[in-house]
């Protein structure tokens, strides 16, 4: 369960849980928010306390938030400030996305078969998916790959696609492990995954993939152009 933290008077705590609220359950995270209004506890009990990973506070008109790492140190703490209240898409790349946190939601897993056995993947371990004549290769954020006996269009079908979006003729790429995307030459652009991996995407393809990546993620499944 994700215990979050939430620091501010009892209006503001309740502007900031209102904007937690859905996005949590929509990435059907499993959580429980505690409240705080005095600012000698929040540095000397909560602050370091491991117990809680996602501090959100208000102060100066400001949303402040702590996310701890698991290696409960201090150097894998990070911090940031959005909006008050936070917008639906500041939540989103600022929080939903963030990696330190994926081990509490449910995205999702896929199933691959094979003759002798079956293998749940993890959405969040899905870097890309890539077309291999009548075959598709999984490329996995450890570096491993995983071939499916299934073309790259049965595998569309059968994914989450909240999670997933085409860059590419043949490449679909898992959004949430998105590092950045630059541009490379006059007609492509590159895709840098938090893994280090980088996949090509062509011009033609960015401008419905950044309106599309722009959006939450619970959004993304609604964008059917990134199919056309």
């Amino acid at each position: 369960m994700l215990k979050i933290l939430l620091y501010g008077s009892a209006r503001e705590r309740k502007i900031l849980e209102e904007a937690l609220q859905k996005p949590l359950k929509e990435n059907k995270v499993s959580f429980n928010i505690q409240y705080l209004s005095n600012p000698q506890q929040l540095m000397k009990n909560y602050l370091l306390d491991s117990s809680y990973r996602i501090i959100v506070a208000c102060l100066d008109g400001s949303t402040s938030y702590v996310i701890k790492g698991d290696n409960k140190t201090v150097s894998n703490i990070i911090t940031g400030i959005m909006d008050f209240p936070p917008t639906p898409e500041e939540i989103d790349e600022k929080l939903m996305r963030n990696r330190e946190l994926a081990s509490f939601y449910s995205s999702g897993e896929y199933t691959v078969t094979h003759r002798s056995f079956t293998r749940k993947i993890p959405y969040e371990e899905i870097d890309y998916i890539q077309s291999d004549n009548k075959k598709t290769i999984m490329h996995l954020t450890n570096g491993d790959t995983e071939i499916i006996q299934k073309g790259i269009r049965k595998v569309n079908a059968e994914i989450d696609r909240k999670y997933f979006a085409k860059c590419c003729i043949g490449v679909i790429v898992n959004t949430r492990n998105i590092h950045k995307i630059h541009r490379s030459e006059k007609n492509s652009r590159v895709i840098e995954l938090k893994s280090g991996a980088k996949v090509v995407m062509t011009e033609g393809y960015f401008k419905k993939f950044a309106e599309a990546y722009s959006m939450s993620v619970s959004k993304l499944a609604d964008l059917k152009t990134l199919d056309d």
